[in-house]
């Protein structure tokens, strides 16, 4: 894999997806879970909760984004994707990695994780029901032309490895010698068939040189110019959001929405569009927004 390829994938992943995305997403979740935004049982202000919201996200994204990576180098390595939605009992379960070889002899299953940070009692919870119930059912399909593999690729962190290879001897002996591995980091790139193990220095140099751009999160100030404009299109395209969020007492009460609208200027912008528009649904949305902000002064803090 190329350096710019590299960088390109982490930019679209993380910093497109996640910059264009943000407001949208964090207006959906104080609409669909406003009961995960409660101030009184945070040690912390309304916008830091916001912040902590928005960072939750980016590192999923994050995470995301180290799963296309590996995914693209075993593709360069030569490996077949095959379709990593296997029935397990009956339920459909989805593999991070799940390819075949390139000389097609044998086939591997890649459990992905950045931090083997667990508790024990939930690293072992995530043995028994995700993984072993994976390398189960694909063992019956592939019997002993199966590599399974959980995988760490942040190297520093090996709080559960005891844990993990007494599960995988455990595993073995039930399955006749299923050939198991538990690798952090480089691991990957020194004991995986095909693999090249100059590959991991690349990857450590070049998430260094991506990491000094890497942006800050965003601002959850909303009244500048450019997130008014989005806000707007929102309100265009999804109306019923605005309408769900101004019955949201409890996030209005809290100081929510005075952390994103601190002189009310970008709400008043949104209820201008709501009603300019003709629909039914946007004319709704427009009459609960403007009922809120009629409301503002009456609002208490609970907490």
């Amino acid at each position: 894999m190329r350096k710019d390829v590299f960088a390109e994938m982490l930019d679209f992943i993380v910093h497109q997806h996640f910059q264009i995305g943000e407001r949208f997403w964090l207006l959906s979740q104080m609409v669909k879970r406003p009961e995960r935004f409660p101030v009184c049982f945070y040690s912390a202000h309304p916008a830091d909760v916001l912040r902590f919201h928005l960072l939750v996200r980016q590192e999923r994204l994050w995470r995301k984004a180290l799963k296309e990576i590996i995914a693209a180098l075993l593709e360069h390595y030569g490996y077949h994707r095959l379709d990593n939605r296997i029935n397990v009992s009956g339920k459909t379960m989805k593999c991070d990695h799940y390819v075949l070889s390139p000389n097609g002899s044998f086939a591997v299953l890649i459990e992905q994780r950045v931090k083997d940070d667990h508790d024990s009692s939930k690293a072992r919870r995530q043995w028994r029901e995700n993984f072993a119930p994976k390398v189960c059912a694909l063992y019956q399909k592939h019997d002993k032309n199966l590599i399974a593999v959980t995988y760490f690729i942040d190297p520093t962190f090996r709080k559960n490895f005891d844990i993990y290879s007494q599960e995988a001897e455990r595993l073995k002996s039930k399955l006749n010698l299923l050939t198991i591995h538990i690798w952090y980091g480089q691991e990957l790139f020194e004991n995986l068939p095909f693999a090249n193990p100059k590959d991991w220095d690349a990857i450590i140099e070049w998430l260094h040189e991506w990491r000094k751009r890497l942006p800050k999160l965003p601002e959850v100030n909303w009244e500048t110019e450019e997130a008014i404009t989005e806000l707007q299109d929102i309100a265009r395209r999804n109306p019923s959001l605005w309408e769900k969020l101004a019955m949201q007492e409890q996030l209005w009460a809290e100081g929510y929405l005075d952390v994103l609208f601190p002189t009310r200027k970008g709400l008043f912008a949104i209820l201008n569009t709501l009603s300019g528009q003709s629909g039914r649904r946007h004319q709704k949305a427009s009459n609960a927004l403007r009922k809120r902000l009629g409301e503002i002064p009456k609002l208490a803090n609970e907490c």
